[in-house]
């Protein structure tokens, strides 16, 4: 299914996903652009609280931006307070760091004809499908809910390869992440850790069962 880039579906769910620096922003954002210019197309961004890097919804293969309202992630629910009736488009960036309230939330706007796009990332650093601080399993319920669904894939970062990638690799002073380490961490908040775009055969989790 190919969208029109000025196209706006009352109660319609678009989720863009895939691991990190796949373009899962940029697409949203381009979404949004596609549309901006119209009078009868009021879109409002949102982002969780927890991914503080940039102001405003950014994607690192563009200079194109938006400004967003930050949530807590434990809050979702404060998004109905920034909803009004002009708004058609609600776009939620880095999806995946609410908790499993967000699902309510997003059933809600679609019930209320509002077209939901949103993005964040299928997989969490082990490979498994990404839950959150409290184990809920926001993505595959979103996926499932999704009436579309893009899966992104990134170049694979690891020396030499450069396949297509599937994964979110995580390194701590260059050396892959334990399966055991936290669930969620912001890139850029410890100097010590760094994100790639990994393939599946180099894709490691040290003490993956």
């Amino acid at each position: 299914m190919v969208f029109q880039k000025n196209l706006v579906m009352p109660g319609f769910l678009e989720l863009y996903c895939g691991p990190m620096k796949s373009g899962k922003s940029r697409e949203l954002i381009n979404r949004i652009d596609g549309i901006s210019y119209r009078n009868d197309a009021d879109f409002i961004f949102f982002k969780p609280r927890t991914d503080r890097r940039n102001e405003n919804v950014y994607s690192r293969f563009g200079d194109l931006s938006y400004d967003c309202n930050f949530i807590g992630g434990n809050s979702p629910e404060n998004i109905l307070d920034y909803i009004g009736e002009k708004h058609k488009i609600i776009a939620i960036d880095e999806i995946m760091l609410f908790d499993n309230n967000i699902v309510s939330i997003v059933k809600k706007l679609l019930k209320n004809d509002k077209n939901v796009i949103v993005a964040g990332l299928d997989l969490d650093f082990r490979g498994e499908p990404f839950g959150n601080f409290e184990g809920d399993m926001v993505m595959p319920e979103l996926l499932c809910l999704a009436n579309y669904v893009e899966k992104l894939s990134g170049i694979c970062e690891y020396e030499g390869c450069n396949g297509m990638a599937s994964r979110t690799q995580r390194l701590i002073n260059d050396q892959p992440a334990s399966y055991m380490d936290p669930l969620i961490t912001i890139e850029g908040e410890d100097k010590d850790e760094t994100y790639e775009c990994r393939c599946l055969e180099h894709h490691f989790v040290p003490e993956s069962p």
